[in-house]
């Protein structure tokens, strides 16, 4: 049995929860313990209120391995989980190069540098994980238009609105969830501009397939719109897309901050 420990929320968004997803069908006997509320795996799930009770389900349920994609999962726990479990496999999903107490760490992020960790022998490098929506698109023929924008099932920053009000007189394409905590205002917004549809809950990945260009996160979401050939411009949000920002920098691909969203107008000036 692997155990994943994977939070997410419409505060901290689902870019773990996905990623961890496409990872997890390497494995036959899988276990989900999270602290969100709601089960969005299709696999056996516990949910957990804190780490002494995950910890005391990892004694009941005896796994081969603990597969933490979790930043909150912090190196003290990972100490104390070692401690307590000597003889069961820990392994740590990592974008940022931090220290870890772990037997493995899964990097799949492009251009990483296994000898920037302490310990690069236990370093494991991986290919970017695609979910198999977008491989079986991939060769797929459709008419391109638009301009496909999204920050995550979430958009934990708020940024989407920002984006969509500087360019307002652009074809787009909006994807969220509804766990967006500004859906309404995004509905009242988009029913003002008929050029800017909203997509709730709706295929990512075909939605990606269908236009011209993006403008989306330097995270899992970028390697998906890679493997598709799109062409788009990355907003950094958070900290843990700094490499994968710095990466995309060297490619000559456009990233900005959240601060400096204000140069998307110029980028897209004669968009069409």
């Amino acid at each position: 049995m692997q155990i994943f420990r994977v939070d997410y929320s419409s505060e901290i968004g689902f870019g773990h929860l996905k990623r961890s997803l496409v990872y997890a069908k390497n494995f036959k006997d899988v276990v989900y313990i999270s602290k969100a509320d709601k089960n969005l795996t299709p696999y056996e799930f516990y949910h957990i209120n804190n780490e002494k009770e995950f910890f005391e389900l990892v004694k009941k349920l005896t796994p081969k391995e603990v597969i933490v994609d979790n930043y909150n999962f912090t190196f003290n726990y990972q100490k104390e989980f070692k401690r307590l479990f000597p003889n069961i496999k820990l392994t740590i999903f990592d974008d940022t190069y931090d220290d870890y107490f772990c037997d493995e760490i899964i990097n799949h992020n492009l251009g990483v540098n296994k000898f920037k960790y302490k310990n690069s022998n236990i370093v494991k490098i991986i290919p970017p994980l695609i979910d198999e929506k977008f491989i079986k698109l991939k060769n797929r023929r459709f008419k391109k238009e638009g301009v496909f924008v999204s920050f995550g099932g979430t958009d934990a920053s708020g940024i989407g609105l920002k984006v969509l009000k500087l360019l307002k007189d652009k074809n787009i394409n909006f994807y969220t969830t509804s766990a967006n905590k500004n859906i309404k205002k995004l509905k009242k917004f988009t029913k003002l501009h008929k050029n800017i549809k909203l997509h709730i809950d709706e295929d990512v990945a075909l939605g990606m397939a269908k236009s011209k260009f993006a403008i989306i996160t330097p995270s899992v979401i970028s390697y998906e719109a890679r493997f598709l050939k799109l062409p788009f411009v990355a907003i950094q949000i958070a900290d843990n897309q700094k490499e994968i920002a710095k990466y995309f920098k060297k490619k000559r691909i456009i990233v900005i901050k959240i601060s400096e969203i204000r140069k998307l107008k110029k980028i897209f000036k004669d968009f069409k």
